[in-house]
Protein backbone atom coordinates (compact mmCIF):
# COMPACT_ATOMS: atom_id res chain seq x y z
CA UNK A 1 0.00 0.00 0.00
CA UNK A 2 2.80 2.41 0.90
CA UNK A 3 4.48 1.72 -2.43
CA UNK A 4 1.26 2.50 -4.33
CA UNK A 5 0.80 5.76 -2.43
CA UNK A 6 4.42 6.72 -3.12
CA UNK A 7 4.05 5.99 -6.84
CA UNK A 8 0.83 8.01 -7.04
CA UNK A 9 2.49 10.92 -5.26
CA UNK A 10 5.48 10.82 -7.63
CA UNK A 11 3.17 10.63 -10.66
CA UNK A 12 1.12 13.60 -9.45
CA UNK A 13 4.25 15.63 -8.77
CA UNK A 14 5.65 14.74 -12.20
CA UNK A 15 2.40 15.77 -13.88
CA UNK A 16 2.44 19.09 -12.01
CA UNK A 17 6.05 19.80 -13.02
CA UNK A 18 5.37 18.92 -16.67
CA UNK A 19 2.32 21.19 -16.68
CA UNK A 20 4.33 24.10 -15.27
CA UNK A 21 7.17 23.60 -17.76
CA UNK A 22 4.73 23.33 -20.68
CA UNK A 23 3.17 26.67 -19.74
CA UNK A 24 6.41 28.56 -19.31
CA UNK A 25 7.11 31.39 -21.79
CA UNK A 26 9.24 30.34 -24.78
CA UNK A 27 12.93 30.91 -24.19
CA UNK A 28 14.24 33.97 -26.01
CA UNK A 29 10.79 35.38 -26.75
CA UNK A 30 10.99 39.21 -26.52
CA UNK A 31 7.40 39.23 -25.25
CA UNK A 32 8.29 37.23 -22.14
CA UNK A 33 6.98 38.82 -18.93
CA UNK A 34 10.53 39.02 -17.54
CA UNK A 35 11.58 41.24 -20.44
CA UNK A 36 8.87 43.75 -19.58
CA UNK A 37 10.20 44.26 -16.05
CA UNK A 38 11.52 47.75 -15.41
CA UNK A 39 14.39 46.28 -13.41
CA UNK A 40 15.47 44.06 -16.31
CA UNK A 41 15.24 46.98 -18.72
CA UNK A 42 17.38 49.10 -16.41
CA UNK A 43 20.00 46.37 -16.12
CA UNK A 44 20.19 45.72 -19.86
CA UNK A 45 20.13 49.35 -20.95
CA UNK A 46 22.18 51.05 -18.25
CA UNK A 47 24.40 48.39 -16.65
CA UNK A 48 27.39 48.76 -18.96
CA UNK A 49 27.47 52.54 -18.60
CA UNK A 50 26.84 52.61 -14.84
CA UNK A 51 29.09 49.70 -13.84
CA UNK A 52 31.72 50.05 -16.61
CA UNK A 53 31.60 46.25 -17.05
CA UNK A 54 31.29 44.80 -20.54
CA UNK A 55 29.83 41.66 -18.98
CA UNK A 56 26.40 42.73 -17.71
CA UNK A 57 26.13 39.72 -15.39
CA UNK A 58 29.36 40.67 -13.63
CA UNK A 59 28.13 44.24 -13.29
CA UNK A 60 24.92 43.03 -11.68
CA UNK A 61 26.58 40.57 -9.29
CA UNK A 62 29.42 42.79 -8.12
CA UNK A 63 27.74 46.19 -8.32
CA UNK A 64 23.94 46.23 -8.13
CA UNK A 65 23.95 43.09 -5.94
CA UNK A 66 27.30 43.72 -4.25
CA UNK A 67 25.99 43.31 -0.71
CA UNK A 68 24.24 40.07 -1.64
CA UNK A 69 27.38 38.66 -3.25
CA UNK A 70 29.44 39.67 -0.22
CA UNK A 71 26.93 37.80 1.92
CA UNK A 72 27.28 34.72 -0.28
CA UNK A 73 31.06 34.55 0.07
CA UNK A 74 30.64 35.06 3.82
CA UNK A 75 28.26 32.09 3.96
CA UNK A 76 30.80 29.97 2.06
CA UNK A 77 33.51 30.92 4.56
CA UNK A 78 31.15 30.12 7.45
CA UNK A 79 30.51 26.70 5.90
CA UNK A 80 34.25 26.02 6.00
CA UNK A 81 34.41 27.19 9.61
CA UNK A 82 31.59 24.79 10.52
CA UNK A 83 33.28 21.85 8.78
CA UNK A 84 36.60 22.56 10.49
CA UNK A 85 34.87 22.96 13.86
CA UNK A 86 33.33 19.49 13.52
CA UNK A 87 35.98 17.54 11.59
CA UNK A 88 39.15 19.55 12.15
CA UNK A 89 41.98 19.97 9.69
CA UNK A 90 44.05 17.15 8.28
CA UNK A 91 46.98 16.13 10.47
CA UNK A 92 50.37 15.25 9.05
CA UNK A 93 50.73 11.90 10.80
CA UNK A 94 47.27 10.75 9.84
CA UNK A 95 47.81 11.79 6.23
CA UNK A 96 50.72 9.35 6.10
CA UNK A 97 48.63 6.62 7.76
CA UNK A 98 45.64 6.89 5.45
CA UNK A 99 47.23 8.12 2.23
CA UNK A 100 46.65 4.91 0.29
CA UNK A 101 42.99 4.69 1.30
CA UNK A 102 42.06 8.13 -0.06
CA UNK A 103 42.75 7.25 -3.68
CA UNK A 104 41.44 4.67 -6.13
CA UNK A 105 43.70 2.16 -7.89
CA UNK A 106 44.69 3.58 -11.26
CA UNK A 107 46.93 2.74 -14.15
CA UNK A 108 50.07 4.59 -15.14
CA UNK A 109 48.17 6.06 -18.08
CA UNK A 110 45.50 7.60 -15.83
CA UNK A 111 48.09 9.00 -13.41
CA UNK A 112 50.14 10.46 -16.26
CA UNK A 113 47.13 12.06 -17.94
CA UNK A 114 45.79 13.55 -14.70
CA UNK A 115 49.20 14.97 -13.81
CA UNK A 116 49.40 16.42 -17.32
CA UNK A 117 45.88 17.88 -17.46
CA UNK A 118 45.50 19.39 -13.97
CA UNK A 119 47.95 22.28 -14.61
CA UNK A 120 46.04 23.17 -17.79
CA UNK A 121 42.73 23.01 -15.91
CA UNK A 122 44.11 25.40 -13.30
CA UNK A 123 45.44 27.65 -16.08
CA UNK A 124 41.94 27.73 -17.58
CA UNK A 125 40.53 28.62 -14.16
CA UNK A 126 42.91 31.60 -13.97
CA UNK A 127 41.67 32.74 -17.38
CA UNK A 128 38.08 32.33 -16.20
CA UNK A 129 38.72 34.44 -13.09
CA UNK A 130 40.61 37.24 -14.83
CA UNK A 131 38.21 37.48 -17.79
CA UNK A 132 35.02 37.39 -15.73
CA UNK A 133 34.80 41.17 -16.06
CA UNK A 134 34.46 41.05 -19.85
CA UNK A 135 33.33 37.50 -20.66
CA UNK A 136 31.37 34.60 -19.13
CA UNK A 137 33.11 33.39 -16.00
CA UNK A 138 34.42 35.00 -12.85
CA UNK A 139 35.66 34.18 -9.38
CA UNK A 140 32.98 31.67 -8.40
CA UNK A 141 33.39 29.66 -11.59
CA UNK A 142 37.18 29.82 -11.55
CA UNK A 143 37.37 28.78 -7.91
CA UNK A 144 35.03 25.85 -8.56
CA UNK A 145 37.24 24.72 -11.46
CA UNK A 146 40.33 24.73 -9.21
CA UNK A 147 38.44 22.80 -6.54
CA UNK A 148 37.24 20.27 -9.12
CA UNK A 149 40.77 19.78 -10.44
CA UNK A 150 42.00 18.99 -6.93
CA UNK A 151 39.17 16.50 -6.42
CA UNK A 152 40.35 14.68 -9.55
CA UNK A 153 44.00 14.85 -8.45
CA UNK A 154 43.19 13.61 -4.94
CA UNK A 155 41.07 10.75 -6.28
CA UNK A 156 44.02 9.47 -8.32
CA UNK A 157 47.07 10.36 -6.21
CA UNK A 158 45.66 10.42 -2.68
CA UNK A 159 45.41 12.92 0.14
CA UNK A 160 49.12 13.02 0.94
CA UNK A 161 50.20 14.00 -2.58
CA UNK A 162 47.45 16.63 -2.80
CA UNK A 163 48.35 18.16 0.55
CA UNK A 164 51.95 18.39 -0.61
CA UNK A 165 50.88 20.43 -3.65
CA UNK A 166 48.62 22.79 -1.67
CA UNK A 167 49.76 22.60 1.96
CA UNK A 168 47.76 23.87 4.89
CA UNK A 169 50.13 26.79 5.51
CA UNK A 170 49.30 28.05 1.99
CA UNK A 171 45.55 27.45 2.17
CA UNK A 172 44.81 28.88 5.61
CA UNK A 173 45.73 32.53 4.86
CA UNK A 174 43.77 32.46 1.58
CA UNK A 175 40.54 30.86 2.80
CA UNK A 176 39.09 34.21 3.84
CA UNK A 177 40.42 36.15 0.85
CA UNK A 178 36.97 36.56 -0.73
CA UNK A 179 35.47 38.24 2.34
CA UNK A 180 38.60 40.30 2.99
CA UNK A 181 38.78 41.47 -0.64
CA UNK A 182 35.15 42.61 -0.59
CA UNK A 183 35.77 44.51 2.64
CA UNK A 184 38.90 46.19 1.26
CA UNK A 185 37.16 47.22 -1.97
CA UNK A 186 34.23 48.52 0.05
CA UNK A 187 36.50 50.67 2.21
CA UNK A 188 38.32 51.93 -0.89
CA UNK A 189 34.97 52.99 -2.34
CA UNK A 190 34.26 55.06 0.76
CA UNK A 191 37.78 56.54 0.64
CA UNK A 192 37.14 57.51 -2.99
CA UNK A 193 34.11 59.57 -2.02
CA UNK A 194 31.40 56.99 -2.71
CA UNK A 195 29.44 54.48 -0.69
CA UNK A 196 30.60 51.11 0.57
CA UNK A 197 31.30 48.79 -2.41
CA UNK A 198 31.16 51.71 -4.86
CA UNK A 199 33.48 51.01 -7.78
CA UNK A 200 33.15 54.36 -9.58
CA UNK A 201 34.83 56.87 -7.27
CA UNK A 202 33.44 60.45 -7.43
CA UNK A 203 36.75 61.93 -6.24
CA UNK A 204 38.76 60.90 -9.29
CA UNK A 205 38.77 62.17 -12.85
CA UNK A 206 35.95 60.90 -15.06
CA UNK A 207 38.34 59.51 -17.67
CA UNK A 208 40.04 57.36 -15.00
CA UNK A 209 36.86 55.83 -13.60
CA UNK A 210 36.53 52.99 -16.16
CA UNK A 211 40.10 51.84 -15.39
CA UNK A 212 39.50 52.00 -11.64
CA UNK A 213 36.27 50.01 -11.96
CA UNK A 214 37.99 47.41 -14.15
CA UNK A 215 40.89 46.84 -11.75
CA UNK A 216 38.67 46.77 -8.67
CA UNK A 217 36.40 44.24 -10.36
CA UNK A 218 39.37 42.06 -11.28
CA UNK A 219 40.64 42.34 -7.68
CA UNK A 220 37.30 41.14 -6.34
CA UNK A 221 37.20 38.29 -8.88
CA UNK A 222 40.69 37.16 -7.83
CA UNK A 223 39.71 37.27 -4.17
CA UNK A 224 36.54 35.26 -4.80
CA UNK A 225 38.43 32.74 -6.94
CA UNK A 226 41.23 32.18 -4.43
CA UNK A 227 38.90 32.08 -1.45
CA UNK A 228 36.42 29.74 -3.11
CA UNK A 229 39.12 27.35 -4.30
CA UNK A 230 40.85 27.17 -0.91
CA UNK A 231 37.54 26.63 0.90
CA UNK A 232 36.59 23.74 -1.41
CA UNK A 233 40.01 22.13 -1.09
CA UNK A 234 40.11 22.46 2.71
CA UNK A 235 36.62 20.95 3.04
CA UNK A 236 37.66 18.12 0.72
CA UNK A 237 40.79 17.33 2.72
CA UNK A 238 38.94 17.44 6.06
CA UNK A 239 36.14 15.15 4.85
CA UNK A 240 38.54 12.64 3.32
CA UNK A 241 40.57 12.45 6.53
CA UNK A 242 37.42 11.92 8.60
CA UNK A 243 36.13 9.21 6.26
CA UNK A 244 39.44 7.37 6.37
CA UNK A 245 39.56 7.45 10.17
CA UNK A 246 36.03 6.03 10.33
CA UNK A 247 36.88 3.37 7.74
CA UNK A 248 39.80 1.97 9.77
CA UNK A 249 38.20 2.37 13.19
CA UNK A 250 37.87 -0.95 15.09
Amino acid sequence: MKRVVSLLFIAALLALLLYVVANMPPMGDPENPTNSSEVIKRYLNEAEEETHCENVITGIILNYRGYDTMGEVTVIFCALAAVLAVLGREKRGKIYAYADRSRVPSSAIVRTMVAFLVPFIILFSIYTILHGEISPGGGFQGGAIVGGSMIIFTTIFGLYESSQRIPQKLRAPLEGSAVITFFIVGILGMAGGGNFLTYAWPNIATNLQPSVVTWLTILVEIGIGLGGAMVLISILFSMIREEEEIAVAP
